[in-house]
């Protein structure tokens, strides 16, 4: 039987995740951890094995949260098909601007470093895309059904698309693009989702 943890692992993977986000995860040690936590490294060890160990712990938490965001704030957001996706596309702005350090996406960033390093972060990565993409279908699902039949093929790509473009202000935020512009970037994909139903008034799912 595993012995109970004498640490709250909610605040050392939060720690770990602002560490190995902020500094990378070559040049941040399990000592840098139990420093900006007090958990000692023995202790670190024992829970997580090693410095992989811990960090794919921190990563698939933070994955998680990521995919519960896109989540929550389309499946949540009042109006039509078009509102939701604009109030999705400017929460991530505003996420992004909220990270004056321009770090960009832990998910994606790690993707780029380690898909093939570590096989487990492309594989976390894929499961991650694809609940954003469900959430966002989620939410769009019930407009394209008032226009008719639903075509799931086109319902996903279209899916796909509002998570890519998500992803991609992200990445640009990164780069230094200023954030007037990531809105004028976000507007445009705004404007080109189908007529046809993205402008049809579907209630938003309760926030649970």
């Amino acid at each position: 039987m595993a012995r109970p943890r004498q640490f709250n692992e909610s605040d050392l993977l939060d720690a770990a995740t602002e560490l190995f986000w902020a500094k990378g995860f070559d040049a941040t040690s399990v000592e840098d951890v139990s420093l900006a936590t007090g958990v000692g490294n023995g202790s670190i060890y024992s829970a997580y094995g090693s410095k992989r160990g811990l960090f794919l712990a921190a990563f698939e938490r933070y994955c998680a949260r990521r995919a519960r965001f896109i989540r929550d704030v389309i499946v949540t957001a009042p109006g039509t098909p078009r509102a939701a996706v604009r109030a999705l596309l400017e929460a991530v702005v505003n996420d992004c601007a909220a990270h004056p350090d321009r770090r960009g996406c832990l998910m994606i960033n790690s993707i780029a470093l380690f898909g093939d390093r570590f096989p487990e972060v492309a594989a976390i990565g894929t499961r991650t895309t694809t609940a954003m993409e469900h959430g966002v279908a989620e939410r769009l699902r019930p407009a394209i059904a008032t226009a008719g039949e639903v075509d799931e093929a086109t319902l996903s790509a279209l899916s796909a698309h509002i998570v890519m473009v998500a992803q991609g202000l992200i990445q640009l935020s990164r780069l230094g693009t200023p954030t007037p512009r990531l809105r004028e970037l976000a507007e445009v994909s705004c404007a080109a989702l189908p007529r046809d139903w993205a402008d049809r008034l579907v209630p938003a799912a309760p926030d649970h």
